[in-house]
């Protein structure tokens, strides 16, 4: 592949799409959402083009990149969305509106200070 096409060498971008697999990898792992397994499977099909020297499959390649990206949006605000949060265990739309980790003041009652005023 004539390297004008990508302006980076061959193994930064092998390192690179690497840490793309693990990183989206993980986060499917942690979250359990399609969108996040389909960007970890496109973002290193970006290493097919050295392949071969095929425009036509160059071209396949960007298309089927298009349309995973795209894919991975339509997917992250629909059937994701109603995916429960593994840190809160609820759906997003009934999560609390504090911040997770933290929680409303709880109220300290001593009745032992009480009668000594």
């Amino acid at each position: 592949m004539d390297s004008s096409f990508f302006p980076i060498p061959l193994h930064v971008h092998i390192i690179l799409a690497l840490l793309a697999v693990l990183v989206f990898g993980m986060q499917f792992i942690r979250y359990h959402k399609i969108c996040y397994l389909v960007l970890g499977i496109a973002l290193p099909c970006t290493l097919l083009p050295y392949l071969t020297d095929s425009q036509t499959f160059f071209y396949g390649i960007g298309v089927f990149e298009l349309a995973a990206l795209l894919l991975a949006f339509i997917l992250s605000k629909t059937v994701d969305r109603q995916k429960v949060s593994p840190v809160t265990g609820k759906l997003p739309e009934q999560a609390e509106e504090a911040p997770v980790g933290e929680e409303a003041p709880a109220e300290e009652e001593s009745p032992a200070e009480d009668e000594e005023a």
